[in-house]
């Protein structure tokens, strides 16, 4: 993977910052990689979910209400902060 420290720079004055990240591009930009890059900076594998909705072992999680119970269930009644990585989100269904 290649370490984009541009964009990771851009980034970083974001993190840890309670708003909504959002990465946008073309296909095939490296959003992906970007969200890992992400993922591995600032979330311990303790307090943070990462889906990608296009692989077929998290169909499942497409649904809205599945989706929000699985999130419910994993961070439960923690008052730690936890990170959420979703990849591909519009797949979900009424995501917005």
């Amino acid at each position: 993977m290649i370490k984009r420290e541009l964009y990771m720079e851009r980034i970083r004055p974001f993190i840890r910052k309670d708003v909504v990240k959002i990465i946008t591009g073309l296909r095939r930009s490296g959003k992906s990689v970007m969200l890992n890059l992400l993922k591995e900076e600032i979330a311990d594998s303790e307090h943070s979910v990462y889906l990608n909705f296009e692989s077929k072992k998290n169909t499942k999680y497409t649904n809205p209400d599945t989706l929000y119970d699985y999130v419910i269930k994993k961070v439960g009644g923690s008052k730690e902060k936890w990170y959420l990585f979703f990849d591909e989100i519009q797949e979900v269904k009424e995501w917005e």
